[in-house]
């Protein structure tokens, strides 16, 4: 017994010793309005949540070089993709954990995705611009991401539902940067079913001065891809998803080869931004749809933001919305954002 005095200290200071776990807690609330002309009787102003979100972020030194990281968020919008809605439920957007060091940094569990991250990543204050391919985040992923230097690289795999295949899909992409460019490219590799084709993804940045960017991407799908085709880059909701489905301003093209590219410019000075964007997405058989949209951002504080954007959508005969009158149609947004 005389020794158990001893262990006990010797217990409180190997506890003591231990390093405690930094945990941030942080939310973005991005809400304001929109008003689209569909050509039809019910067009008007809608309120919207521009992806508006909460959650937590945490890591633990295990040892010198290796660190233990995890993060869980949570959106804030109802499950028809657009309102804020008292007594609603909140939304998994993203809940991995992980292990970082000098190999870089592998994670599990729900996450953005590599093709997001390299090639995809919005332009706009909205967080879902329109033609552009691929999505945003998945479930069931394991990814790696390296930087050394002027080059960062990033691989994932996911292993997805009981639906007979080990591995769904497999992404891979990469950059170069240099103080006024850098170059972004991705593929990402359906492996489902019969349908396993790929998706291809590329973005150029120059920023020649201060305040200036241009941007160029092209995404291109094989007509094989669905592993995303079915979802729509479309941001412009039409409809209430919870009356009418999940109706948007820019219809896919499932079963078609299809192309998506765009130029993107933007300047900033002072508080204020102005950038604006062209886009075409082409389908093999059905057709195009065409998108131009500007900006203008209103930087409060590097924490809070007000955006007026307007874009223009054309379409051909065969990629017309489903509730639209078919004619060329266009959305106005007002925005205001705050971060914590």
């Amino acid at each position: 017994m005389k020794a158990l005095p001893w262990l006990l200290a010797l217990g409180s200071s190997v506890a003591m010793a231990q390093p405690a776990v930094d945990t941030q807690v942080y939310g973005s609330l991005r809400l304001g309005f929109d008003v689209i002309d569909a050509g039809t009787d019910d067009d008007g102003g809608n309120g919207r949540d521009f992806l508006s979100r909460v959650g937590a972020k945490a890591q633990l030194p295990l040892q010198p070089d290796l660190t233990a990281v995890a993060q869980v968020e949570y959106g804030t919008r109802a499950e028809n993709g657009v309102d804020f809605k008292q007594n609603d439920g909140p939304g998994l957007r993203l809940a991995n954990i992980g292990l970082k060091g000098r190999f870089g940094e592998v994670r599990i569990g729900s996450q953005t995705l590599v093709w997001h991250r390299f090639v995809r990543g919005a332009h706009f204050s909205d967080a879902n611009d329109t033609l552009r391919q691929g999505s945003i985040r998945d479930d069931d992923l394991v990814q790696y991401y390296f930087t050394h230097g002027n080059v960062s690289i990033g691989a994932s795999v996911q292993a997805e539902g009981q639906d007979g295949d080990t591995i769904d899909q497999y992404q891979l992409g990469g950059e170069y940067k240099q103080p006024k460019w850098k170059l972004q490219l991705a593929l990402a590799k359906d492996e489902r079913g019969d349908n396993t084709g790929k998706l291809w993804g590329a973005r150029l940045w120059l920023m020649p001065a201060s305040g200036l960017a241009f941007a160029a991407y092209q995404h291109r799908a094989d007509a094989d891809f669905d592993h995303y085709a079915g979802s729509t880059t479309g941001n412009v909701r039409l409809r209430d998803a919870a009356i009418e489905g999940d109706v948007k301003g820019v219809p896919s093209c499932l079963g078609e080869q299809r192309s998506s590219q765009g130029l993107y410019a933007s300047y900033r000075f002072g508080n204020h931004q102005l950038h604006g964007r062209y886009a075409e997405d082409k389908c093999e058989d059905s057709g195009d749809v065409r998108s131009h949209k500007v900006e203008y951002v209103a930087h409060l504080h590097p924490q809070a933001r007000a955006w007026l954007a307007y874009e223009q959508l054309a379409n051909d005969e065969g990629r017309e919305p489903l509730s639209s009158s078919g004619d060329a149609m266009s959305a106005a947004q007002l925005g205001l954002r705050f971060d914590f």
